[in-house]
């Protein structure tokens, strides 16, 4: 192999191993209290967005990250700095325990657990 060959390859690879490392490849951190499992699952995050925005303007006393936060770790043991698997684990009981008790709300045409609804609120502001 000639010098200025291995010296161009070593150039390219050198490049193409520092993309993963830009700053506009990396992924925003989101925590685990605005990821709504099941929700998640079936539908895109434009709408999981979407829904958010729409249930914020509907309730603007929970239009507010901490309060959110709060909201969706009241009654637990838990709190933000908890582990993600412990905080989505209780969650995902809590929509149940929701869609059980009949604590649901109609969000742009979606049917969702209350506290889906404040996870797309946390996810929208998040996001935003």
């Amino acid at each position: 192999m000639q010098r200025r060959v291995f010296i161009q390859l070593s150039a390219y690879t050198a490049t193409a191993l520092s993309f993963p490392f830009a700053t506009g490849c990396t992924r925003k951190h989101i925590d685990a209290e605005a990821q709504p499992q099941f929700f998640l699952h079936i539908v895109d995050t434009k709408t999981i967005l979407v829904t958010g925005q729409a249930y914020r303007k509907a309730n603007q006393g929970e239009d507010d990250k901490n309060k959110l936060k709060e909201l969706l770790l009241a009654n637990s043991a838990l709190s933000s700095s908890s582990g993600e698997r412990s905080i989505v684990d209780m969650l995902v009981s809590r929509v149940n325990n929701d869609f059980k008790t009949g604590k649901i709300v109609l969000v742009n045409g979606w049917v969702l657990s209350l506290t889906e609804a404040r996870q797309c609120a946390l996810f929208s502001i998040v996001e935003s």
